[in-house]
């Protein structure tokens, strides 16, 4: 799949679209923090870290350093103008890392993977930088499989045009075998239902930035259509009930 443009507008409209809620936060910190190592060990990666919504969570999660890797110059420089404790923002991709040979205690990446031109140059990449016994973690989701029962992400039944693209990503299985051919053996998967929004007219201020790969590749009208249905929806909600997305933490052991 292609990048949307990180280097323009989503830039500029990715925080306000992607924001974490207090909820989801949480949720994440009890999935990953397990996988981070200790303190000790070598900074934690954030890679494809965009305007650093995880760096500096996974700092306080792992009590250490974080490296925050963007490729796009203006995500980079929104994540180092927020001046985020214990993380440094540097350029650079999953292709080509720019840190030294077993120099990591643990790779995060969150809704990466899919940007990825070169999954088995990252996947060499990732345990080239990787201390022995550390982990990379991907979350984010994943084409179909059988097993993926669950909360459909709420933009779905708004932008049925964005849901028919998820066919595009990779598996699970896919990227398991990717990574596994690079030494990168699967050590752990769950399944993460994060409170995404208090309600739809919350979600509706997120997804009028059209701040997702997959909204920013569909038709103007499709997006304009499903917008003024979530409108509607949103308008006639009395009673806000929260938005569950349903998210994978797939963990990788170097």
């Amino acid at each position: 799949m292609p990048l949307a443009d990180y280097e323009g507008w989503m830039a500029t409209a990715y925080d306000g679209g992607r924001a974490l809620s207090p909820q989801a936060e949480a949720a994440w910190a009890a999935a990953a923090t397990p996988w981070l190592g200790a303190a000790g060990g070598g900074p934690v990666v954030d890679l494809g870290a965009g305007t650093g919504r995880f760096a500096g969570l996974l700092a306080a999660w792992s009590g250490g350093p974080v490296v925050a890797v963007e490729p796009t110059a203006a995500m980079a420089e929104r994540a180092a103008a927020k001046g985020l404790q214990s993380v440094a923002v540097v350029r650079g991709g999953a292709e080509a890392v720019p840190l030294a040979d077993r120099s990591v205690r643990a790779v995060w990446m969150s809704q990466v993977v899919h940007h990825v031109d070169d999954r088995d140059r990252a996947a060499a990449e990732l345990a080239r930088v990787l201390r022995p016994g550390g982990h990379v973690l991907l979350r984010g989701e994943f084409a179909e499989e059988p097993d993926d029962a669950g909360p459909a992400n709420a933009l779905y039944h708004y932008f049925p045009a964005a849901a028919a693209l998820t066919a595009l990503l990779p598996t699970r299985r896919e990227v398991t075998d990717t990574l596994a051919a690079a030494g990168l053996a699967p050590v752990h998967h769950e399944a993460v239902d994060q409170v995404t929004c208090s309600g739809l007219r919350d979600l509706h201020a997120r997804m009028a930035t059209r701040a997702d790969s997959l909204l920013a590749r569909i038709d103007d009208a499709d997006f304009d259509a499903g917008l003024a249905a979530l409108a509607r929806d949103a308008a006639a909600e009395t009673r806000p009930q929260p938005v569950i997305d349903r998210l994978r933490l797939l963990v990788f052991r170097a």
